[in-house]
């Protein structure tokens, strides 16, 4: 498995490296380079708002715990966030390397299984907030500008796609659907190897308790459940926010429309592509491709999406330093 993650992860980098290279030279790379100049100092605010969608999703993270189990620094649950997905930009696993390290980072303080559980909640309610986000983004470029055919078929694709996964997300947890684990016993009986069979068997407990804990969540816990969907929303107004400041410092300016497709884009594009570290060319073709279609320019989008580079690897450093100071430390289950 590590093998394969690795060459995948290389794999990427081979193929989106020159896309990267290409975007830059067809927009123009002195007048990208002139944008990023122009933005100077203002990359600390970049910065700032970047750390306050961070503190957005810890804070929802905490409110998917037990209130029992808040005595939790806030400060220890962003470093654990911050080594996770500092991991997970960086390689093809993505999300699949980047949540069992938050949990393995907190497991000094609580239980594998209570923080495996909350993050699943949490992940979940993001899941749902970025459907909204996606939706929305895509209704509002449908309305507000001209598109080409094959765009828009692209476009009123990708919103039936979006909405059947939302609406999917909402039946499974109103009706309390143990998919997932009717899905892992299902695996469990008809994988030919046995001690592979065994292992996903073994695991069937574990994911019926996760999917207890998730229903439970959303059903029994009004408040939490509003104050996480509070959190998710911030977190997608400050990347729109991010969006804005951004483009109006480096000289292009836009609407705040604009920004808020851009912002919904991109989030399809990290879910999409999580598994391409740093998002190395997906990042600046898309985010390049619809400024151009939203009548700013390609190199306004590729320009965006490079100081968004340039932002993830600060907070990237930061996280690989907490995750070296990470201690494996042996816990309840």
């Amino acid at each position: 498995m590590k093998t394969r993650l690795r060459a995948l992860t290389i794999i990427s980098l081979v193929v989106g490296l020159p896309i990267f290279i290409y975007l830059i030279r067809q927009a123009g790379g002195k007048d990208i380079l002139t944008r990023v100049q122009t933005l100077g100092a203002g990359f600390a605010l970049i910065l700032g708002i970047s750390i306050l969608r961070q503190f957005t999703r810890t804070w929802a993270w905490l409110h998917c715990l037990q209130p029992a189990e808040r005595g939790l620094s806030f400060f220890a649950v962003w470093r654990a966030r911050l080594a996770g997905d500092a991991l997970g930009d960086l390689t093809a696993a993505g999300p699949l390397i980047a949540e069992p390290i938050k949990v393995m980072a907190l497991g000094r303080h609580l239980s594998k299984a209570a923080l495996a559980s909350s993050l699943a909640v949490e992940n979940v309610a993001y899941a749902v907030s970025s459907c909204v986000m996606v939706m929305g983004g895509t209704l509002a470029l449908l309305a507000s500008f001209a598109l080409n055919e094959s765009l828009r078929s692209v476009s009123l694709v990708a919103l039936g796609g979006v909405f059947a996964v939302m609406v999917g997300l909402a039946l499974t947890v109103a009706l309390e659907a143990r998919v997932a684990s009717i899905l892992c016993a299902a695996l469990a009986r008809f994988i030919p190897h046995e001690q592979l069979s065994s292992w996903v068997g073994a695991k069937l407990g574990y994911l019926r308790d996760l999917e207890d804990y998730v229903f439970g969540f959303y059903a029994r816990r009004p408040v939490d459940f509003a104050l996480v969907a509070l959190c998710e929303a911030a977190f997608h107004a400050l990347g729109v926010t991010e969006v804005y400041v951004t483009l109006h410092l480096t000289g292009d300016g836009s609407s705040v429309r604009q920004a808020f497709i851009l912002e919904a884009v991109n989030r399809v594009v990290n879910i999409v592509f999580s598994f391409v570290p740093a998002m190395v060319g997906v990042d600046e073709a898309g985010s390049g491709l619809l400024a151009q279609t939203l009548g700013m320019g390609m190199a306004a989008g590729v320009t965006l999406a490079i100081v968004r580079k340039a932002r993830m690897f600060c907070w990237i450093g930061l996280g690989l330093i907490f995750l070296v100071g990470l201690r494996p430390t042996k816990n309840s289950q």
